[in-house]
């Protein structure tokens, strides 16, 4: 069996074929199967002493990408600039009011 290991040691492919020549590829003894990843994509297992080993729950943690905020529709950003523009002339008429209430 080989595996295909990154720059980490982690293990983030398997082939049953020969991939000895090809960088990257570390031949071992063990037989490992689907799946080599958790549910964010992050390799379950680590290349170590010419083995297969699993890697700790701390291990995964740390290799877990932090959620990218969405981003906002067409609409949705037109909204947060109609809400801002109105907020802008509430101000404004606040202000006109105040000064009136002075001239009077």
């Amino acid at each position: 069996m080989f595996v295909y290991v990154d720059g980490e040691k982690r293990i983030t492919a398997f082939n049953p074929n020969d991939m000895s020549g090809n960088s990257g590829w570390e031949e071992v003894p063990e037989t490992i199967g689907e799946p080599i990843t958790e549910e964010h994509g992050v390799p379950i297992y680590k290349y170590q002493n010419g083995h297969v080993v699993s890697r700790s729950r701390q291990e995964i943690e740390e290799d877990i990408p932090e959620p990218v905020p969405p981003v906002p529709s067409d609409l949705e950003r037109l909204q947060q600039q109609v809400a801002e523009q109105q907020t802008q002339l509430d101000e404004q008429a606040d202000a006109l009011i105040e000064l009136a209430g002075l001239i009077v």
